[in-house]
């Protein structure tokens, strides 16, 4: 209990004390009685609600009993009882606009919160304050009518000039305990220490003693001279204002504007009267508000252009330092000589980012690196930099290493650090990253024995190492070398040198025959393409392919074949009795999942006249993965079109079954492997014929892939595949070839009765 009244009892007495000393110390510069130029008192005022809180307004009925009784004594009852309430009535309806109507932070961190406080406490309240006194006044009886605005004027100016000396920097005092504050809200720095403008800090062996000799200076010619000349000098007062608001911002502006009217206070003394007790306090009321409206605007451009500064070297996600940032920290790393595998250059990014932001979007994706960040600069010492370089990627620069060990242990605690599952939206994630490390090496030139290493050549030579990382075995840290550059190299040439084949049509089609396994004919083609490379020859798929999907040359890898395939499909004939050879055309997700892919296929249907019922397009099970509502309605759509969908590479992937369920599926093409283990026995065999069986039974057409050997191809014949192709059968061929082998009337394989297959059950009932 006496914990609980510690607290308010002490705030009341400490401040009934510094009121009293301030209403004593006003009345030294009064012009008429309850008329002073001064009158910092309601400044105090205003200063207790702000910071302690409304519940302390019976103190402001304390300290008006004080001046009654201890300091000025010449008010009736009923005036004085009006003078208490409207004047207590204004300063709390004051200070509950400001904190619950405008949301102000009393602590005046911005222009807007020092606007609004210049407006509502240091001018408007005051101006209440003065004409409901001077109401009051009138009313008794006490105070001519015709003298009600002058002393309506006088009682403004000095309150308003009280306000505003000592209510801004005490508040900014103050602000320095926020176990103080009751009313104000958690206030977070207006940009971070480090990037904190030097104007904002005083350097005090020079600029205090500027503004020192400037303040006395002013004070001295505008108020310091003889009286009864014709010059007025208090126009000096705005040149330490002006000076100190521009130079250093808004809380030297407070504390220089409190020690010029301390100043002219300890100047003028006894010679109000002498100065126009009215004009000096228009005059104060001028500079004052001048000063603390020039400083914050001034604070709030230091705070802006800080920011812009901090944001230029920072992620304004994660906080940490960004590319340009993290250039400039490796640049100066590297001015300093440091020893061989002293320096070292981290490289991250995580292996499953995407499928995060795809599935519980990019917010979620937001708080994963917000977390990551903080786990990374956590995880190395205070000397190291670790700087977000966009989207997941993030980069370690590792300084002072005693050897090229450390780094590789660095990386390993770093990856440690990222195993403990991140909790967001309710789910705990597990988020696993590969790491590339580039040391600054022993030469100190690159590993080649070439140019001496800049900070471009190690970030990309951890770019490398990353890539390699991630390529063979993700998860993990992989330390560059020569090997690696060199690799990247050659791909580098081989994307430009396919980029440039696609553009210029510079690649071949060629044509696996697919037959008929009743009749032995031919039924269609297989478009598969190939690269014939002017130095490394006629590359298969396997060689370019997963390069074109990682660089995004897939799409229009894939529609350059699909249309070059369509009109050379086109100049197939139909022989007597049978219908034009079908044309079959692998999908991969990209083209699949692009908005226009529809209209694409009707346009190459119509620019090659190839009729829709002979095109089929091949799609594996990865491809109807992602985003299943689009792919059903785009496949529905070709579907409705004639073209044929066959589900390539059939049990390789995951939830065949489910797939044959939803979508509208035509073909069938059971996968090699399977092909393959026909020769291992009775499990492959019933697996190769529950597939058959099931197509049979969904009305699909089967086609086995991969026939190398008679055996494989009787043995699918009698398992009742539809259609077959394989290496037995044909090699894909160059168009001319397909084209002659298109107009051959006979089979092309000799049909034999197919035999019987075995199964385990068979067997069994011997």
């Amino acid at each position: 209990m006496l914990n609980l009244w510690f607290r308010p009892v002490l705030i009341g007495v400490v401040y009934l004390l510094a009121w009293y000393g301030l209403d004593v110390a006003s009345q030294q510069f009064a012009t008429s009685p309850e008329v002073t130029v001064w009158y910092p008192a309601v400044g105090l005022d205003v200063v207790l609600l702000l910071v302690f809180g409304l519940r302390f307004w019976p103190l402001l009925i304390l300290s008006r009993l004080v001046h009654t009784f201890f300091v000025v004594d010449t008010l009736p009852f009923w005036p004085l009882l009006g003078y208490i309430v409207m004047t207590v009535a204004a300063t709390v309806a004051a200070a509950y606009m400001l904190l619950r109507s405008l949301h102000i932070d009393p602590r005046l961190p911005r222009l807007r919160d020092v606007a609004l406080f210049v407006t509502v406490a240091m001018l408007g309240a005051p101006m209440v304050m003065s004409a409901l006194q001077v109401f009051n006044l009138t009313v008794a009886g006490l105070l001519p009518a015709s003298k009600g605005l002058t002393l309506t004027l006088q009682l403004w100016a000095g309150s308003a000039t009280g306000v505003g000396l000592l209510a801004p920097p005490l508040l900014l005092w103050l602000g320095r305990w926020p176990g103080l504050w009751s009313s104000a809200p958690a206030q977070a720095p207006a940009f971070p220490p480090e990037t904190r403008p030097k104007s904002e800090v005083w350097p005090w062996a020079r600029d205090a003693a500027v503004a020192a000799v400037l303040v006395v200076a002013a004070v001295w010619a505008g108020y310091g001279g003889p009286r009864g000349t014709t010059l007025n000098y208090s126009y000096a007062l705005f040149i330490p204002v002006l000076w100190i608001a521009t130079r250093h911002g808004f809380a030297p502006a407070a504390v220089c504007v409190l020690a010029l009217n301390v100043g002219v206070a300890l100047l003028t003394g006894g010679q109000i009267a002498e100065t126009s007790g009215l004009a000096l306090q228009f005059g104060l009321v001028t500079v004052t508000v001048s000063g603390l409206l020039l400083g914050a605007v001034i604070r709030e451009r230091q705070h802006l252009s800080a920011r812009l500064a901090y944001l230029a070297l920072h992620d304004p996600l994660t906080g940490l330092g960004n590319r340009r940032l993290f250039g400039e920290r490796v640049a100066r790393a590297l001015e300093a000589s440091p020893a061989p595998n002293s320096l070292a250059v981290l490289l991250m990014d995580f292996d499953n980012f995407k499928a995060i932001n795809d599935s519980l979007g990019h917010s979620a994706g937001d708080q994963v690196l917000i977390l990551t960040g903080q786990r990374l600069q956590a995880g190395v010492r205070p000397g190291d930099t670790v700087a977000r370089l966009g989207g997941d990627e993030f980069a370690v620069l590792l300084c002072d290493l005693p050897g090229s060990q450390h780094a590789s242990e660095a990386a390993d605690r770093l990856l440690r650090a990222l195993e403990p599952t991140i909790s967001v939206q309710g789910l705990e994630l597990q988020v696993r990253a590969s790491l590339g490390i580039a040391l600054y090496d022993d030469l100190g030139g690159d590993l080649e024995g070439g140019t001496p290493l800049d900070g471009g050549t190690l970030l990309r030579n951890a770019d490398v190492a990353l890539y390699h990382a991630k390529a063979h075995s993700r998860g993990r840290a992989q330390v560059f070398d020569a090997a690696m550059h060199r690799e990247v190299l050659d791909r580098l040439e081989l994307e430009t040198e396919l980029r440039a084949a696609i553009g210029s049509g510079a690649l071949e089609v060629h044509y696996q025959p697919v037959v008929d396994l009743d009749s032995g004919h031919l039924r269609g083609f297989e478009a598969l393409v190939r690269w014939p490379h002017p130095t490394r020859g006629l590359l298969s798929p396997e060689a370019f392919i997963p390069l074109a999907e990682d660089t995004g040359l897939i799409v229009p890898l894939d529609r350059w074949t699909l249309r070059t395939a369509a009109h050379e499909a086109a100049t197939w004939p139909a022989l007597p009795g049978r219908t034009a050879p079908a044309l079959g055309v692998n999908l991969t997700a990209a083209q699949m999942h692009l908005p226009g892919l529809v209209a694409e296929v009707r346009g190459v249907l119509g620019s090659s006249g190839l009729a829709p019922e002979r095109l089929t397009l091949e799609l594996t099970e990865n491809v109807l993965m992602n985003d299943r509502n689009t792919t059903l309605d785009t496949m529905r759509t070709l579907r409705e079109l004639g073209v044929g969908l066959a589900l390539d590479d059939f049990g390789t992937g995951y939830s065949s079954l489910s797939y044959l369920r939803q979508f509208p599926i035509s073909d069938l093409k059971v996968d090699r492997s399977f092909i393959a283990d026909l020769d291992g026995g009775h499990t492959g065999t019933a697996l190769v014929r529950a597939v058959s069986e099931l197509g049979q039974a969904l009305g699909l057409t089967s086609v086995a892939e991969g026939i190398e050997t008679p055996e494989q191809f009787a043995q699918v014949r009698a398992l009742g595949f539809t259609l077959a192709q394989g290496f037995y059968i044909s090699p894909p061929l160059e168009a001319a070839a397909a084209r002659a082998l298109a107009q051959q009337a006979g089979p092309l394989v000799v049909m034999e009765p197919p035999p019987t297959v075995e199964t385990k059950a068979d067997t069994d009932s011997v």
